[in-house]
């Protein structure tokens, strides 16, 4: 399982955008219709599961954020296409989360494009600079209007950060000598190979056997560790 968390300022629709994501599968923690600790939301992709913590949009819980924020893989930064007056606001929370998760793969969600008012992407790239770089994808959390696509990009963005360590795991799981192989390979010593197995063994991609010389991956995510192109395949 993949630890992602979703942040954005105030309204930008992070909640209702796990919700859609998760087909319901979620809880969200609020008061008066505002988060005001987490979302929580749950999801498979292609046999990979996907946990999503949402993180409260107002700026005084920023501890929150932090915590919820540990571990992360991956981000999806949402933005809100209408508001124009949330747009420094979102800078705040961009340079929060870069300070949090700093080198983790981030994809920008343009919410709320179903309204006749939303903003292109070119304009909100020239509102917010600090964008640059990263993938920005229009969507809808109300419509479900590419937020697959959001999801799916993002995975890909860390399967590739994670590429060389996952192609080894699929070439020597379940070798008997899986472990030695995979340092040798990665040219790593052997506590940093031990701690790419126990992160990913919490992650649900394989299973470390007893003596950590042995590892098997998932069978439903062996394709994908192969291959992380086939995570944005159309579905």
């Amino acid at each position: 399982m993949l630890k992602i968390v979703v942040t954005g300022p105030y309204e930008s629709g992070k909640s209702l955008l796990i919700h859609t994501l998760t087909n319901g599968a979620c809880i969200n923690i609020e008061r008066g219709g505002t988060t005001i600790a987490m979302d929580h939301g749950l999801t498979d992709v292609d046999g990979m599961v996907v946990f999503m913590f949402g993180t409260p949009g107002l700026l005084r819980f920023r501890t929150m954020r932090k915590i919820l924020s540990e571990g992360a893989d991956g981000i999806i930064f949402v933005v809100d296409s209408v508001d124009k007056e949330s747009d420094a606001r979102a800078k705040l929370f961009f340079r929060e989360i870069a300070f949090f998760l700093p080198g983790v793969p981030c994809v920008v969600a343009a919410n709320k494009q179903d309204l006749p008012e939303a903003r292109p992407v070119d304009e909100l790239r020239r509102s917010m600079r600090f964008l640059a770089g990263l993938p920005v994808i229009p969507c809808s959390a109300k419509t479900g209007k590419n937020a697959e696509s959001v999801l799916r990009t993002l995975l890909y963005l860390v399967m590739m950060q994670w590429s060389s360590v996952f192609s080894k795991f699929a070439q020597y799981s379940g070798a008997p000598n899986g472990l030695r192989s995979l340092m040798a390979e990665l040219n790593v010593p052997r506590e940093q190979a031990v701690g790419y197995l126990r992160r990913f063994e919490l992650r649900k991609l394989l299973k470390v056997m007893v003596g950590d010389e042995t590892f098997v991956v998932a069978d439903p995510v062996k394709h994908i560790l192969e291959n992380p192109v086939v995570i944005m395949a159309p579905h």
